[in-house]
C-alpha cells in the first residue's frame, strides 16, 4: 500500500490545498508542508507559464509554438482563472480574500470587489476597508498589480465580463432613491401633533448617488457638478449590448452565453411592463 505522502502528492499535484490534504490524512499542516519541501512535489505549470520560462527569444514573423500537450482550453484559461491558480500557494488567503484581490486590481474599489468575492452587501464596506489592511492580502494585491502591468490579467473572457457588466447596470448600481419621512413642525419650530397625540409626519421623495467606494467605476463615463445638481452619465449601455451579441453569435459555446441569454430576456421582460404602464 501506497505511503501517505505518495498520495497526498497525487492530491497536491492535482491542485488540492495543504490544509485539506492535511484533513484528508489527518496529519497537521506543516507535516503536508515539510512532505512537499523533502519529496520535491512540484505542480503541473500551465502552457502559459513554461512558454514563458523555456521559449527562445522569438523571431520577428516567427509563430509562437504550443507546447505539446497544450490542450485548446487549457489555452483559454481566463486571466482570473490563472491569477485564482496561482495565489493557490499563499495559504493564508481564504477562497474569498484570494477573490477579493483578483476583483479589487480589476476595479479598484474594495466595496464592490467584496460583494463580487461573496460578502454581504452590509459588511462589504468593513470588510473590503479591513482586507486592505492586512499585510499578506495587500502583498497578494501587489502581486496581481505586477501582473496587470504586465498585461497578463486581461483575457478575452474578462472583456466580456466588463461589457456584461456594462450592458445590464441598473440605476440602483449607482443611485438611491425612494421616500423620506419628515417631522412637520408649526410656524413656530414646536413638533405638530395629531387629535390622537402623535407625531405629524410627511413624505418626500429623494434621489441621492451613491459614494464612491460603493459604485463600480467602471460602470460610469462621466460625473459632473453643475447648477442642476450632480450628473452621472453611464457608459453606452446598447452599444455594449451589441458588442456582447456580435461576440455570441461568433462564441456560442462561451460560458457566459446562458447568463447573457437569461438577462437579456428579464430585460424584454422589463421592457414590456413599462410600456404596458
Amino acid at each position: 500500500m501506497a505511503e501517505k505522502h505518495e498520495l497526498a502528492k497525487v492530491d497536491y499535484i492535482a491542485g488540492m490545498k495543504y490544509k485539506d490534504i492535511a484533513e484528508k490524512y489527518q496529519v497537521s499542516y506543516e507535516t503536508v508542508k515539510s512532505w512537499r519541501k523533502r519529496h520535491g512535489w512540484q505542480r503541473q505549470k500551465s502552457c502559459t507559464q513554461r512558454r514563458k520560462k523555456t521559449a527562445p527569444e522569438k523571431k520577428k514573423g516567427a509563430r509562437t509554438k504550443v507546447e505539446k500537450g497544450c490542450t485548446g482550453s487549457e489555452k483559454k484559461t481566463t486571466a482570473l482563472q490563472v491569477a485564482y491558480m496561482e495565489s493557490e500557494e499563499n495559504e493564508k488567503l481564504t477562497e474569498r480574500q484570494r477573490l477579493f484581490c483578483i476583483y479589487f486590481v480589476n476595479n479598484r474599489n474594495a466595496t464592490q470587489a467584496a460583494i463580487r468575492a461573496g460578502y454581504s452587501k452590509d459588511t462589504a464596506r468593513m470588510i473590503g476597508y479591513e482586507n486592505l489592511t492586512k499585510p499578506y492580502i495587500r502583498n497578494e494585491v501587489e502581486r496581481l498589480k505586477a501582473m496587470t502591468a504586465q498585461a497578463i490579467m486581461f483575457g478575452p473572457e474578462d472583456i466580456v465580463e466588463k461589457y456584461m457588466r456594462i450592458a445590464f447596470a441598473q440605476v440602483t448600481d449607482v443611485t438611491r432613491f425612494g421616500m423620506r419621512e419628515h417631522v412637520e413642525y408649526d410656524k413656530n419650530g414646536a413638533i405638530m401633533l395629531d387629535e390622537e397625540g402623535n407625531v405629524k409626519t410627511y413624505k418626500t421623495p429623494y434621489l441621492e448617488v451613491m459614494e464612491s467606494d460603493e459604485v463600480d467605476g467602471g460602470l460610469i463615463s462621466e460625473v459632473s457638478l453643475g447648477r442642476q445638481g450632480l450628473k452621472v452619465k453611464m457608459l453606452d449601455q446598447q452599444k455594449a449590448l451589441e458588442w456582447l451579441s456580435n461576440y455570441f453569435n461568433m462564441n456560442p459555446m462561451s460560458r457566459h452565453k446562458q447568463q447573457y441569454d437569461n438577462a437579456v430576456l428579464e430585460l424584454r421582460r422589463q421592457e414590456m411592463n413599462n410600456k404596458e404602464w
